[in-house]
Formats: structure tokens, sequence, C-alpha cells
């Protein structure tokens, strides 16, 4: 069982801990401010408990009537034909809960509401910043809608579904409707939980004269307040904790792309300095067994020296580690590399010790021997290096990767917030092209 207030007086510390140590240069405070003041803001909701759920989706479909429903109060702005919120509005939910300080309702323009790019992109990174999403629908899910909530849970979102309008449909329909919806987010690992509402249903009355009006009846949200409020009660903290730790590990990520990226040609330049010195040995050298533990040896200090290069400091035995994960990886670098160099090395020992028979005349095969084993010492420096600051960039270790460590912790033990996020995915900024890009 998680101490949820454990878990978060130890998050708290560990952010703020982690991001003293980080030895961040002027150039990258600066370049970074933005993702720094995001990240300071996360953190300070997290001291002061405060958590922000937004109501996200597409034009009509009853985002700000639901929030009116949620606080029993007409707060946000409605329009029975079309869309009514243009901008970002934001009231405190008048409730109490056990562990959280203050909750904010956040009601969202809608995903196909704004005409300006620049602006979408504003709301966006503002809805990323609230703690909890309430992604509402009014009928089967659109292809807009499935886009929205694939980018979102690739951001780390929580999301949980809410069906509006349910008073228009029969039961059977409804049933039909929540079948079509589960198959469509199929990419969520387990069955989501879909809340059902009315945030505003509506009854056709007969008037005196023979015209018919509708009237608003009492909307049916209390399941949907309900489920709300224990997922606030039981995990409101870990999703504090959760939203504070995901920007952490982006700006990680992003700080990572940038030194890999200005640090290329110094890596290019101090790889090709430790293939020159393994290529060296191993051509000289006629025992496998020294080739392949001085091999370790230069590409375990080409490993550190390359963590140093990045800022990213790692030790001895992890550079060890790391290199025989890599040969393992890689059949060059594993059976392959060993099966070629044991073949080159018993040719060159049968020139060798052939020598003195011939006059020294044998002794002239081995020179392309030893150029062929140099050739493949180089080729496969050079591919450990390309694969490290791949590692470095992907990766994390004990100290600078704090914040992902702790979300893994956390992940793996709240099925919960698990659901919410479908599948939480460690992503860096960047494509898998403009990632080679990075690599020396």
């Amino acid at each position: 069982m998680i101490n949820k207030r454990d878990i978060t007086t130890k998050c708290m510390l560990l952010l703020s801990e982690w991001e003293k140590n980080l030895n961040l240069t002027n150039f990258e405070r600066t370049k970074f401010k933005d993702i720094l003041n995001q990240l300071d803001f996360q953190i300070n909701k997290l001291k002061k408990k405060e958590l922000q759920i937004s109501v996200y989706g597409r034009v009509g479909v009853g985002k700000s009537s639901l929030l009116n429903a949620l606080i029993e109060q007409q707060i946000f702005p409605t329009d029975i034909i079309n869309g009514k919120t243009q901008t970002i509005k934001s009231y405190k939910w008048d409730k109490r809960f056990n562990a959280l300080n203050k909750i904010e309702f956040v009601d969202m323009p809608g995903i196909d509401e704004i005409d300006s790019y620049s602006k979408e992109e504003i709301n966006f990174n503002y809805l990323l910043d609230t703690d909890l999403i309430l992604f509402v629908i009014d009928s089967d899910v659109t292809r807009i809608d499935l886009k929205s909530i694939e980018e979102l849970l690739r951001h780390n979102k929580p999301i949980l579904i809410v069906l509006n309008r349910c008073d228009q449909w029969t039961k059977k329909e409804a049933k039909l409707i929540l079948s079509s919806i589960h198959k469509k987010l199929s990419f969520y690992k387990q069955k989501i939980n879909i809340s059902l509402v009315a945030s505003s249903p509506r009854k056709a009355k007969i008037k005196p004269n023979g015209t018919i009006r509708t009237v608003q009846r009492t909307p049916q949200v209390d399941i949907l307040k309900k489920e709300l409020k224990d997922i606030i009660d039981e995990s409101g903290e870990l999703l504090l904790c959760v939203n504070s730790l995901r920007i952490a590990d982006q700006f990680y990520t992003l700080i990572k792309e940038n030194r890999l990226l200005k640090k290329k040609e110094e890596a290019q330049s101090l790889i090709g300095k430790y293939a020159t010195l393994k290529a060296s040995g191993v051509a000289v050298n006629p025992f496998l067994m020294i080739d392949l533990i001085t091999g370790l040896a230069f590409d375990s200090a080409l490993i550190i020296q390359l963590s140093k290069l990045y800022g990213l400091n790692l030790g001895g035995a992890s550079a060890r580690q790391l290199v025989k994960k890599l040969s393992l990886q890689n059949s060059l670098l594993g059976g392959a590399q060993i099966g070629i160099q044991i073949t080159l090395n018993i040719l060159k020992k049968m020139l060798i010790l052939a020598a003195p028979f011939t006059g020294g005349i044998s002794l002239a095969p081995a020179a392309p021997i030893a150029i062929a084993q140099a050739a493949i010492a180089i080729h496969t420096t050079k591919l450990i290096g390309a694969l490290a600051a791949y590692k470095f960039l992907i990766g994390t270790n004990r100290k600078d990767g704090k914040p992902r460590l702790m979300l893994k912790y956390l992940l793996k033990r709240n099925t919960d917030i698990r659901i919410m996020l479908g599948e939480f995915r460690f992503l860096t900024s960047r494509s898998n092209k403009n990632q080679k890009f990075l690599l020396p």
C-alpha cells in the first residue's frame, strides 16, 4: 500500500534537489526558460496541493454546461446552438477533499474553435499544464476526437472520457455507442471507464396555444461527481506528482538533446581518438584475449569520457555494463566480431610462427590481416560511441534521471492512473529521423 503523503513529500524534495544539481549553464537557463518556469509552476502547485481539472473536447459538446452542472452554478457561458467558449476560464470548485487544498476547473475552447495556430498552441500548452482532463464527447468518437486523445496520451496526460447528452438515447442505443467507443479506444491497454452524463437535459412541453417548447431538467451528473471525488481523494496528490515529474523528465530530455547537438563535433573527435588507439593495440598484439580485454577497456573509457562531455557523468562500472549491453545488442560488436577476430588471430599466429621456416616471407600477409583487425576495431569503436550517445539520449541514470525513475515507481503501483494515461511512454521530443542527426 502506497503512503501517498510520504510520496508527495518525497516527490517535492526530489524535484527541488534534482533541479539544483543539474548544473545548467547560463545558455541552457535562457534557452529553456519557458519550460523551467512551467516546472516551477507545477512544483508550486504540488507544494500548495492545488489541482487543476480541465474540460476539453469539440465545439458544442456541452463542456461549459457540464462545468455549470458540476459546480451547481451558471458560471460558464453557454449557447444552445454553437460553442460559446472563446478563451480559457477557470473557477474554484467549492468542495472539500481529503488531501488537497484547492480544486480548480478550467473551461477550454473547443478543439476546432480556434482559427489561429499560435493561439491554439498556447491553449494546448495550457491544457498540458492541468493535472486531469475531462474529455467530453456527445456521441461516438470522431476522427477529431481520436486525434486529440492520442495527442494528449502522447504527452502522457491522464484523461477521463465523459459521454454527454446520454438522455437522448435509449439504453440499447447507449450500449451500442459505448461498444463502438471502446473499440476505437482499443489502444488503451485496459478497458477504460466512460462516464455517462446529461449536463443540460431538456424535455419537450406542449403549451396551451399548441406550440412546443423545451424546458431544462435537472442535470444528471451525480455519478461523475462521485467518480471525480473518489479520484481526487485517492489519487489527487499522485496526479500532481505525475504532472510535475512528467515535465521534469521532458525538460531533462531537452537538455540531453541540446547537449548532444552542441557537443557533436567534440564527440566525433573523441571517438576518432579512441578508435585510433584501439586499432593500434589490436594490430600489433597477437593474443585474442588481450585484444578483447583491451577493447573493453578502451570502449569503457570512451563511454566515460562521452558522458563527461555531455555533462551526464557515468562511473566506470556503469560504463562497462553499458559496453556489455551494447555488445549483446549488436551482432557486429558481439559474436560476429569475436568470430572474425578469432579467425584473423589464428591466421596471424600461423604466419608469425612460420616466419623462421620461410625466411620471413610469411610475415608479409600478416600486415593486411593486422590492417583488417584495425579496421574492425575502428568501426566497432565508432559504433559503440554512436550507440552510447543514443543510450544517453533515451536512457536515464540514478542521479540525473530521478524524475523518470520515480515516475516508473508511481505508475507501476497505481493502476487507476495508468488506465487514465493509456500507456505511459517516455518519448524524446524529436522524431527518430532527427534523433540520428544528434548522434556523433
